[in-house]
């Protein structure tokens, strides 16, 4: 009889005492596994501790992902031309292009008649004009064809069309008599302002200085309702900034704040001499240097802007501390959502 037959007589005789001697070793067994890999086992947990732990600490080491907003990439004129569906309205003096989309022809209409009465205050001051219908575009900057990318208000002299721009921060009105009063100098404004020194300080604050005196609407670039004097202060104050300077930079490098400034103090200077005279000094077909505005305003640049210093703080008398801060906060947005 072989060991398979004597296994067989065992487990029919007494199956109970089978399966227990058999469920004995398989736990025998089972622990002497335990045993044999119990270091292992040891190593490995202590393993998994280790790389939690690393990867804790190099997740914390690690600077933290800032998430920066790219400023919107500028839309050129001829790619905003194609994108948008335009309608057409055409008065005595302007083309108007319009986004269908954007603005209804009630609004068109209303646009046109603000272009209109501009034109007329605006010749009334300068008797300067151009010959044939303007062409004016207005657009908004939420248009969905835009596809977010940015559009500012401007003058385009290659074109000789203007710009206007919508958003939600900014109307459309915003920067129309400034942006009007360059196309009405149109013959000044090819001939002097990237060649003539001073020229083009000139014109931005003239053009300031009109659309302030001119406005129709109360919040309007770039005070947007503010002091003018107030905001001057203000500039000064944050940025190291003079008026020969202003006046010394080159159009290509004129910036905003150096625009702002001069457009200030040319009102400063219509509200001391007569706005008349401002009117005339705007006519210089000369480089514009501190002789130039001895000859008009009866003082070099530095002595006018000295004096204008000392105007300053005095204008801001007549406000509270409560009034002046709520001008400059309210500056302070329209600024960082429009520019």
């Amino acid at each position: 009889m072989n060991a398979g037959e004597n296994m067989a007589i065992a487990i029919e005789r007494d199956p109970a005492r089978w399966n227990d001697s058999r469920m004995s070793d398989h736990a025998g067994m089972n622990h002497a596994g335990m045993s044999d890999r119990g270091d292992s086992g040891h190593v490995d947990a202590t393993g998994g501790e280790l790389v939690a732990r690393s990867l804790t600490e190099e997740t914390s080491s690690r600077p933290a992902r800032v998430i920066t907003p790219k400023p919107p990439l500028a839309l050129s004129d001829q790619e905003l031309r194609a994108r948008v569906q335009w309608a057409h309205r055409a008065s005595g003096h302007f083309q108007l292009a319009y986004d269908r989309v954007a603005f209804n022809e009630k609004r068109a209409a209303m646009l046109n008649e603000s272009l209109e009465i501009a034109y007329s205050l605006i010749f009334h001051f300068t008797h300067e004009s151009f010959t044939d219908r303007f062409q004016v575009y207005a657009v908004d900057q939420r248009a969905i064809g835009l596809l977010g990318r940015s559009v500012s208000p401007h003058f385009n002299l290659e074109e000789r069309a203007i710009y206007l721009v919508e958003s939600g921060a900014r109307t459309v009105h915003s920067e129309l008599a400034g942006l009007l009063t360059h196309a009405m100098r149109l013959t000044r404004y090819a001939r002097h302002y990237h060649a003539t020194p001073g020229w083009a300080a000139l014109e931005e604050g003239f053009s300031i200085f009109l659309s302030e005196r001119l406005s129709i609407q109360p919040d309007i670039f770039p005070f947007y309702g503010a002091e003018p004097d107030l905001i001057a202060h203000h500039i000064y104050r944050k940025h190291d900034l003079t008026l020969p300077a202003v006046w010394n930079a080159p159009a290509s490098a004129l910036q905003l704040q150096q625009r702002i400034l001069a457009g200030a103090f040319i009102l400063y200077l219509g509200d001391t001499f007569s706005d008349d005279r401002v009117v005339t000094f705007s006519k210089s077909d000369d480089a514009i240097t501190s002789e130039t505005f001895r000859t008009f305003f009866s003082g070099s640049l530095v002595d006018l802007e000295a004096a204008w210093l000392q105007h300053l703080p005095l204008t801001l008398v007549t406000l509270t501390g409560d009034e002046q801060d709520t001008m400059l906060q309210h500056w302070d947005r329209a600024m960082e959502s429009c520019h």
